[in-house]
């Protein structure tokens, strides 16, 4: 038991230690199958509800024009209460932004028929000699490619601060399947794609940024008392819920 235990632990650590190296040499990683089948059928229902439900002043920010969009999912059931604590997804935010990285917010953009195209752009300036002080993950909901508005990115771009090529010379399509979860520095060159065939591409953006600067969406301003009340202790750290 303990030389599998010892097993289980390495490889652990190995894939991690592999999710990091990319991070630092092309600035995002992939981690695979990080939401189960069960997960993703009732998250395509529940996404679907919260996004004909969603109201600009419940739920803090404005809507995207051409998309369908939620914010505030923390707000929404329980499943999105721990869901942003999830391993690899939180471990490689930690090394990025340091142990006591906050949550910014938690959204969903589905780009509707033709829509959904973003130029190139940094989430924020070009990252300081500290380090990163954002992070963004992209939880793919439905399988995204091309077709449907897979998310561009310039790999290694993240470490300069030069402008978006005219040509987007060396731009790659992040193509993954449902339950595939691309964890980015966001100081990386990346944007949206159209949507010319109109398929699903529904994906929850999971952002987190270094402690002590603001977040996208005040957390304690936007979440209801009973969800403030029975959220982990972890949780109510990471949603920065008793932060001055």
């Amino acid at each position: 038991m303990r030389q599998s235990l010892n097993s289980k632990y390495s490889t652990a650590n190995e894939v991690l230690q592999n999710h990091l190296q990319s991070l630092e040499k092309h600035g995002f990683t992939i981690a695979p199958n990080v939401l189960t089948k069960d997960e993703l059928r009732f998250l395509r229902g529940a996404l679907d509800n919260i996004y004909a439900t969603f109201d600009p002043e419940r739920d803090g920010l404005r809507k995207v024009e051409g998309y369908h969009f939620a914010s505030n999912l923390v707000n929404k059931g329980p499943f999105f209460e721990t869901i942003f604590l999830r391993s690899p997804v939180y471990d490689l935010a930690r090394h990025l932004l340091g142990e006591d990285c906050i949550l910014s917010s938690l959204n969903s953009l589905e780009p509707l028929k033709n829509q959904g195209s973003q130029q190139l752009h940094r989430d924020g300036p070009p990252a300081p000699d500290s380090g990163p002080i954002v992070a963004n993950s992209l939880w793919a909901i439905d399988d995204m490619n091309k077709e449907n508005g897979a998310t561009r990115l310039i790999p290694g771009s993240h470490k300069t601060d030069e402008p978006p090529p005219d040509n987007e010379a060396g731009v790659v399509h992040a193509e993954i399947p449902a339950g595939s979860v691309i964890i980015t520095n966001a100081h990386i060159l990346h944007g949206a794609s159209a949507n010319p065939s109109g398929r699903r591409r529904r994906v929850m953006h999971g952002y987190f940024t270094r402690r002590g600067l603001p977040q996208q969406l005040e957390q304690r301003k936007y979440l209801s008392p009973e969800v403030q009340a029975r959220v982990s202790p972890l949780a109510r750290k990471v949603l920065a819920l008793e932060d001055d």
